[in-house]
């Protein structure tokens, strides 16, 4: 646990700094975009992420998977692994640009206000064969658990972002045309740095491809890939359907609430990820199934413990702090900020629910729920948003990530039995919600006093209730401090 630590810090701390400057970012877009092009913005972008996860063919989820294997194997292995994933990746980088130019000519202008978007949807292009390379060459560092410079790339992509929208916004004005170019820019300049710096692998490979090195690749790959792409779609049908019935205005409402709870993803859960994934496919490859399992136990057990915390401070404050940075005209989107930010956390917890899937290389179980979830979004999304509005586009998602993340679990659990913590999540869930509802009384009348108080007090409720309620954590804390203590002590 101590080892994975060190990543988690690298992951968490970059992705606080990151997320420190996305805030800044997020009310010079709010007030300087009108709120249909915030709304037409977000949905352009995340279209852009759907397009990535189905033309990266889950190349960079077979990296990770095969990186330790090959390297045991020998320097060969490896080379011929990354050589043939260099090859793979400007294929692949060349057919999602392909894609994407067909889906901007013929279904973008079909889309309700389809004129007004298509400027964006073309000057977005070229983001997607920059984002398909920059996820594959990553995938190997991240493999290779260099967390610390990953960290260091998460934030200068960040930063960079800030200071060019900053530039365009006093120069030329913002427009979403404008913003989406400085974005394409920065991406494009930030995986030349990567490819740059990644010299101890890419030194001696030369594209190639070869079906001998590729087909188990690609075997795990495009299982991960459409379970990836349907987590994905999942994520922006809502986004879809709120534009068609409710307008741009609702989209923009509700696409300024959704985009502040993605730093619990971007800062807690992708950190998560990053760090816990590629460190127990490494501990069972090296030491076996049975210290695996201990590890994934002990890390099931704080995960919940730490999500239901960010869970209930997170949704005590963060209403606040939109009518801080964005105002009044985005209050309507507040009521989806506990049902976003309660199922992004049940869909962290997959990459722990579901080891057993991915150690023993079967994600077709992992996509069978994935475009089930999908489905059933869509559907209770076209069913419920005309009627009930922007909360029922949030109340399906969390229902939709839940039976997912209830299903893989499910699946993973016939090869390898993760312990439910349940005392664990009955006292979190207890602590929380009294933590939620204590925090929610407060109203001093000024924004920034309410967001300061509202997260003070939820997280020290929530702390002080949990670990009076559960004795099992109050070891793992203890333990967990003192080992860091003792490690960090001359």
């Amino acid at each position: 646990m101590i080892a994975v630590a060190r990543h988690l810090r690298n992951y968490l701390s970059a992705g606080l700094v990151a997320s420190v400057i996305g805030l800044i970012t997020f009310p010079l877009l709010t007030r300087s975009l009108t709120v249909e092009e915030y709304g037409w913005l977000g949905l352009v972008s995340a279209t852009i992420t759907a397009f990535v996860s189905f033309g990266k063919l889950g190349l960079q989820s077979a990296m990770v998977r095969f990186f330790s294997e090959a390297r045991a194997k020998g320097s060969q292995a490896l080379n011929e692994l990354l050589s043939n994933t260099a090859g793979a990746a400007l294929l692949l980088g060349m057919l999602g640009l392909g894609l994407w130019l067909l889906y901007s000519f013929n279904v973008a202008p079909r889309l309700p206000d389809g004129d007004d978007m298509v400027p964006i949807f073309y000057v977005a292009a070229a983001l997607v064969p920059i984002k398909i390379l920059f996820s594959i060459s990553t995938s190997v560092l991240k493999a290779d658990e260099r967390s610390g410079f990953l960290s260091t790339t998460k934030v200068v992509d960040k930063a960079a972002k800030l200071v060019l929208i900053v530039l365009i916004i006093f120069t030329f004005g913002a427009t979403a045309e404008w913003i989406m170019a400085s974005i394409v820019l920065v991406e494009a300049l930030l995986l030349g740095f990567v490819l740059y710096k990644s010299q101890d692998y890419l030194g001696s490979t030369r594209p190639t491809v070869s079906l001998k090195v590729l087909s188990p690749m690609v075997a795990f790959g495009i299982p991960a890939m459409a379970g990836e792409t349907m987590s994905v779609v999942l994520e922006i049908g809502d986004r879809y359907v709120i534009q068609a019935f409710l307008g741009g205005e609702a989209l923009g409402q509700y696409s300024a609430a959704v985009n502040i709870t993605l730093y619990l993803d971007w800062v807690v859960i992708l950190a998560l990820t990053s760090a816990i994934v590629p460190h127990y496919i490494r501990l069972y490859e090296e030491k076996g199934r049975e210290a695996t399992l201990s590890f994934l136990n002990n890390a099931f057990e704080l995960y919940i413990a730490i999500g239901l915390g960010i869970f209930a401070v997170f949704s005590a404050a963060a209403p606040s702090l939109i009518l801080l940075l964005a105002g009044d005209r985005y209050e309507p989107g507040l009521v989806v900020i506990p049902w976003f930010a309660a199922a992004l956390v049940m869909q962290g917890s997959i990459c722990i629910v579901a080891s057993g899937l991915y150690i023993d290389k079967r994600p077709r179980a992992l996509a069978k729920w994935f475009a089930g979830a999908f489905v059933i979004n869509l559907a209770l999304n076209l069913l419920t948003v005309p009627i009930w509005g922007l909360v029922a586009a949030a109340i399906v998602t969390f229902f939709s990530m839940s039976l997912q993340c209830l299903g893989v679990y499910w699946e993973s659990h016939k090869r390898l039995p993760v312990r439910p913590p349940v005392t664990e999540a009955v006292c979190g869930l207890i602590a929380a919600g009294i933590a939620l509802w204590t925090a929610r009384q407060i109203d001093t009348g000024n924004v920034f006093a309410d967001m300061v108080a509202c997260g003070t007090v939820s997280l020290t409720l929530y702390a002080t209730i949990l670990l009076s309620l559960c004795k099992s954590l109050r070891g793992e804390v203890f333990t967990l401090a003192t080992k860091l203590i003792e490690r960090n002590t001359p």
